[in-house]
């Protein structure tokens, strides 16, 4: 059954106050046996449901309650579909960590599910008791282990945490602001000197990147944690939740 991008779930209502983890797959089968993989990292009391995205759906409400939700692809034919999958997620869930979990032979075009709005992309050969310590890098990820969100006023020009106020640049200001905005968050080399008001058809990378360093040694400094990430090749990513906008 090919993919169409949209979602089944059942009894999803979360029971407790601690975000949980959902596990979809192409079948409800497959979904269950990873989400096994996932109980060997999370503490108990953390509820992981589990459903299909082959079957029809009705906008669940609750999907945006998760912490993560993990999508297995587990058939090779099933590979473009399932983008389908991971941007509708996106497009209606902004909170959600997102990660595309490839199983079998070849190698995936991983930056296309970032830019559908993955917040991670996995490659297993097999969803065996092994592949678990794949999932060691992601649940020791800042991003899961996050427990600082901050603020970004653009009235003030400046970064609010819980205790700690960060000033910043105007430039600094609309790349954060841009971040934040954008569903995937990620923003491509040219975007960013647009942003900055470099030429878009000449400018220097160099340049560019020294000013992300600087932002980012910036946030490093005061908040301690690593807020945006490089994607060789294409630009940069900010860490999922760790910005709103006021």
């Amino acid at each position: 059954m090919m993919l169409t991008g949209n979602l089944a779930t059942r009894s999803l209502r979360q029971t407790n106050d601690e975000p949980g983890v959902l596990t979809l797959g192409r079948t409800r089968g497959v979904a269950e046996h990873f989400r096994a993989l996932v109980a060997r990292h999370v503490r108990t009391d953390i509820a992981l449901d589990v459903s299909s995205y082959t079957l029809s759906y009705k906008k669940n409400e609750y999907l945006g309650s998760y912490r993560a939700i993990f999508i297995i692809i587990d058939s090779p034919q099933a590979l473009e579909e399932s983008l389908a999958v991971v941007e509708n997620l996106r497009n209606a869930h902004l909170k959600p960590i997102i990660c595309a979990v490839i199983t079998g032979r070849g190698t995936p075009n991983k930056m296309k599910y970032y830019l559908a709005g993955a917040d991670f992309c996995i490659k297993f050969n097999t969803l065996s008791e092994e592949g678990s310590e794949l999932l060691t890098d992601f649940f020791n990820s800042e991003e899961w282990q996050r427990d600082i969100n901050l603020i970004l006023d653009p009235t003030r020009i400046c970064l609010m945490g819980t205790r700690k106020k960060l000033d910043i640049s105007f430039a600094e200001m609309k790349i954060l602001e841009a971040f934040a905005q954008t569903s995937n968050h990620i923003l491509s080399h040219d975007e960013i000197a647009a942003i900055m008001g470099l030429n878009t058809n000449f400018y220097d990378p160099r340049a560019l990147e020294k000013s992300i360093s600087r932002l980012r040694g910036k946030i490093k400094d005061v908040y301690g944690t690593n807020a945006i990430q490089s994607i060789r090749g294409y630009g940069y990513r900010l860490m999922r939740g760790l910005i709103s906008t006021v």
